[in-house]
């Protein structure tokens, strides 16, 4: 190479080096500065991995959290009964997933806040589902069966027990076993025949029925539970009261996060593949779940503590608490 045409390659490089440093700076400053009135820019939150949560994710591939000055660490979990014990010893900041099991805490002493709403029950986004072999072809038909759920205490047998009593069936007469892999693996468990019968959500419906061929038995959006409030996000009131501005920053992403999700399959069918690894397959058929994004709704809230009530997951002590609603109301506080 020639001398000039030597500096001529060092000066274009320089200039495409400046302007690259031009483009970028602005971004970082911004970042910088959002980042600065917050108490603690770095959280971890924990999820179900499902369309419920889909909000979250949505906000993650949109770079809502960074827009708001946070970097946001998702870790998969379950269900909200395994994160409960850790949030309380403030190893995890928020997590998301089902009412049930942080109802039940705080009707057992636990201080909770539920930040935001993320689903409700819509057609399709949670049934039951047996194998392809199975000679199970009706709710009845359960009865004496194993039903796989993906944690104990947990939203699954709610719905599931509303279920059976609408079909003259009480829930006693079910086996709840939880799989504590969550409900990536359940899908292959039923095939393995480890219950009769599993409580699946999507994307594991469609993937169950693309991998083994599972049957849909029962949608449980139906009668009473149709709608129902299924997932939030929502922190220890410690943690709240201690990173007010954080926490406000969370909820400022997520709400975005969810009117995006809401108005747009097509972004959620994005951010579920890359969070799940899923096919094109499973997320063009995948049943949605519905996204709220007003702040959240105590009549909502209500539903499922009394759906507890009825269905004894939480006991006769809590009749009083529940029917009051004071006890919801102890977990929804203002804005952050």
């Amino acid at each position: 190479m020639s001398t000039w045409n030597f500096r001529v390659a060092l000066l274009a490089a320089a200039t495409v080096m400046v302007l690259a440093g031009c483009t970028t700076a602005p971004e970082d400053a911004t970042l910088a500065s959002a980042s600065a009135g917050l108490e603690q820019p770095d959280i971890t939150v924990a999820a179900v991995p499902s369309t419920d949560l889909a909000g979250l994710y949505v906000a993650q591939d949109n770079g809502l959290f960074a827009q708001e000055g946070l970097h946001v660490t998702i870790k998969k979990i379950p269900g909200s009964q395994a994160v409960i014990a850790a949030q309380l010893k403030g190893q995890v900041d928020i997590s998301g997933g089902a009412y049930v099991a942080y109802i039940a805490a705080q009707a057992a002493g636990a201080r909770f806040r539920i930040l935001a709403e993320a689903s409700t029950l819509r057609p399709g986004t949670k049934v039951l589902v047996t194998a392809a072999d199975s000679h199970i072809t009706t709710v009845a038909g359960l009865v004496g069966k194993k039903i796989g759920i993906n944690a104990p205490n947990s939203l699954g047998i709610l719905l599931i027990s509303a279920l059976l009593q609408e079909n003259g069936i009480s829930p006693k007469k079910v086996d709840f076993v939880p799989d504590h892999q969550g409900f990536p693996a359940m899908p292959g468990h039923l095939q393995q025949g480890e219950w009769d019968a599993a409580f699946l959500a999507e994307p594991y419906v469609t993937k169950g029925e693309e991998d083994y061929g599972d049957q849909v038995l029962a949608d449980l959006d139906q009668g009473a539970m149709m709608n129902f409030p299924i997932d939030g996000y929502v922190a220890t009131q410690a943690w709240v009261e201690k990173h007010p501005k954080t926490a406000a920053a969370f909820v400022r992403a997520i709400e975005e996060g969810q009117a995006i999700a809401e108005s747009d399959t097509n972004a959620v069918q994005a951010a579920m593949a890359v969070s799940d690894q899923l096919t094109p397959v499973v997320t063009a058929v995948m049943a949605l779940p519905g996204f709220p994004t007003s702040p959240v709704d105590e009549e909502r809230m209500q539903r499922t503590a009394e759906a507890m009530l009825q269905f004894g997951m939480l006991g006769p002590q809590y009749h009083t608490e529940v029917e009051q609603g004071t006890l919801v109301k102890s977990m929804i506080g203002p804005t952050p």
